[in-house]
């Protein structure tokens, strides 16, 4: 009922759409800046400055200077999307909304900024991803960080749904976020032979060389559907079900286990109660290796593309914004549910040149090349994010009912005087500032 995110190329909700609608990559060189060394590479990355507004989120200059930049972020994008649902902040002040972080601490500040700190485990405490939200936001639901890699968001999901299935929660605010705060993890992506050194990430081709990184953050709330009707909330799309597995013993943390892959899909839609020839879109994980995308071809050729099936559209992200890591899964999540809002697809930026040992032509998948209006037979979209470590999410999703009534519409956001620049060296800029917790006096 509510979304907001900050991914390579885009800002907001709006311009991602943009940028996946008309198939453009964000991704760009590594500025030497900040990653010495590494010549060649490119990634998709958020503005080389970011900026923070302390006073709007009631902490100290020295507590933010200090923060994992990320914490930060998350604040940010909750706000923007609790807004973007339609909600001002004081409206769910001490409500059971949960929070469900998909992500992990990458930065360790010095022991001079810890020391400068009023508030030390803000600071150095990972579970303050998520704690800091609920405790600006009064919120008394959960809060909870998940870490399984890549799937991360999408395990952090399966948590919330059970949660709002359970009644033990009456909203919840899920979130994946992913910054590269130095050149750890291309080096050490590159020591695996997984890193691509070129300039494009290709997906389910044989021009596949490993990945291209990315970072970002995105944000959904989530509430029970009839809960949400009743409310007038604007319903964006329906998470019809979920399933997490993981792939038990393979030959190494990166490989995949094909049995576990078709698992989960099916384990998805047994769960929904949904057949196979429902989903007329799979927005797939995508390795950038011929052997892991064949693995995964494969997969979904057997969950949805034998017996009396429709065509079955395949697109994946990381060609247009490289892999966000911790934040794959929502980046994949918000894209599958601008598509159902807008009733579109969108076009896959890879795929050209097909795998040798995938009969593309001869089954039902394909691989859009332009934006098309979402078919009238397709009923779901599904989406699958498999992680280092083997934990497999498969979700489905279906567009929002109709016709779609409502009485909540999104608010705008209060602006922010962005003074702290907490990623960067550029000077700051204020802009006109008005704190929405005077909300709450």
């Amino acid at each position: 009922m509510g979304l907001s995110c900050r991914f390579p190329g885009a800002g907001s909700p709006s311009e991602y759409w943009d940028l996946l609608r008309h198939g453009r990559t964000a991704l760009r060189p590594l500025p030497e800046e900040r990653f010495g060394g590494l010549n060649g590479h490119h990634a998709g990355l958020l503005p080389d400055v970011l900026r923070f507004d302390p006073e709007a989120f009631l902490l100290s200059e020295a507590d933010v200077t200090a923060m994992d930049p990320q914490a930060l972020l998350l604040l940010e994008e909750v706000n923007r999307a609790v807004h973007h649902a339609g909600y001002r902040p004081d409206e769910l002040k001490a409500r059971r909304v949960g929070v469900y972080v998909g992500g992990r601490a990458t930065r360790t500040p010095d022991d001079t900024l810890v020391d400068r700190s009023k508030n030390p485990v803000m600071v150095t405490g990972q579970n303050y991803l998520s704690a800091n939200i609920s405790q600006f936001f009064d919120f008394r639901g959960p809060s909870v960080v998940i870490d399984t890699a890549c799937s991360s968001a999408l395990v952090a999901m399966d948590m919330a749904a059970q949660a709002l299935r359970a009644g033990t929660v009456e909203a919840a605010v899920v979130a994946g976020v992913s910054l590269l705060a130095d050149d750890r993890a291309h080096r050490m992506f590159a020591r695996r032979g997984l890193l691509n050194p070129g300039a494009e990430f290709h997906l389910f081709d044989r021009r596949a060389s490993g990945l291209v990184l990315g970072e970002g953050t995105g944000v959904v709330v989530l509430k029970p559907l009839a809960a949400a009707q009743a409310d007038g909330d604007r319903v964006l799309a329906i998470l019809k079900s979920i399933a997490i597995n993981n792939d038990g013993r393979t030959p190494g943390p990166a490989t995949p286990n094909l049995e576990a892959l078709k698992g989960v899909m099916s384990e998805a839609l047994a769960r929904g109660g949904h057949r196979p020839q429902d989903v007329g879109w799979v927005e797939a994980n995508g390795s950038g290796s011929t052997v892991t995308d064949l693995l995964e071809l494969k997969a979904v050729h057997a969950v949805y593309g034998t017996g009396p099936t429709r065509p079955v559209a395949l697109g994946s992200v990381k060609p247009n914004i490289g892999h966000p890591l911790s934040a794959e899964g929502i980046a994949a999540f918000i894209k599958v549910v601008l598509m159902l809002h807008h009733a579109e697809q969108v076009p896959f930026g890879s795929g050209q040149e097909p795998l040798q040992h995938f009969d593309l032509a001869g089954s039902p998948l394909y691989f859009p090349r332009e934006p098309a209006p979402w078919p009238d037979t397709a009923a779901l979209a599904a989406l699958s994010c498999f992680a280092d470590g083997g934990t497999n999410a498969h979700v489905l999703l279906a567009p929002a009912p109709e016709p779609a009534r409502h009485t909540r519409t999104p608010l705008p956001e209060p602006p922010l005087n962005r003074r702290i620049v907490i990623r960067g060296t550029a000077e700051p800029r204020t802009v006109t500032k008005r704190l929405f917790w005077d909300d709450y006096r």
